[in-house]
């Protein structure tokens, strides 16, 4: 029988494997929401970028999605096709633009995902207050784990190769 180091249960606790099943389902409805708007993931990941970070530059979001200028450029003339983004003149740099999430994306987005984030809030709200500070507080340690999950697993090389592109 291997030995799991000091600390590590072979049981995860019930929350880890729920926030499991939180991780996997989230890919499922990110794919769902796809269909929905009728646009491929990357150019879902851009819309969310536009929607959270608007406005930025489109070297800003290539450096987002770790894609090309080229891919950028399409991805971008896709967007506007479908009428999700909306590109305006730069106040400050003449030979550049910023993108925004037109309202049209916004309100399809949201929309679908409107009674998501209602289901969310009457939930929260059906615990006792110290229920609900102990469900922020492993959230906000999960999301730390997180970050430091992703920051130990990108090289340096990379987050500079990406800043340099913006």
């Amino acid at each position: 029988m291997t030995e799991l180091p000091p600390g590590e249960r072979s049981d995860p606790h019930t929350a880890s494997m729920l926030l499991h099943s939180v991780l996997r389902l989230n890919d499922v409805l990110e794919h769902a929401l796809c269909l929905h708007l009728g646009i491929n993931e990357t150019d879902f990941h851009a819309l969310q970028h536009l929607m959270l970070d608007h406005p930025m530059t489109p070297g800003d979001l290539a450096a987002k999605l770790n894609i090309s200028s080229a891919a950028t450029t399409a991805l971008i003339d896709r967007m506007s096709r479908h009428g999700f983004v909306i590109r305006s003149a730069h106040p400050t740099d003449r030979r550049s633009l910023l993108l925004h999430p037109s309202p049209l994306a916004v309100s399809r987005t949201m929309t679908a995902l409107r009674p998501l984030f209602a289901d969310a809030e009457h939930g929260i709200h059906g615990l006792s207050p110290e229920g609900q500070r102990s469900v922020v507080h492993y959230l906000e340690h999960i999301l730390a784990a997180m970050q430091n999950r992703i920051d130990t697993l990108t090289p340096p090389a990379a987050t500079k190769k990406r800043n340099e592109r913006s």
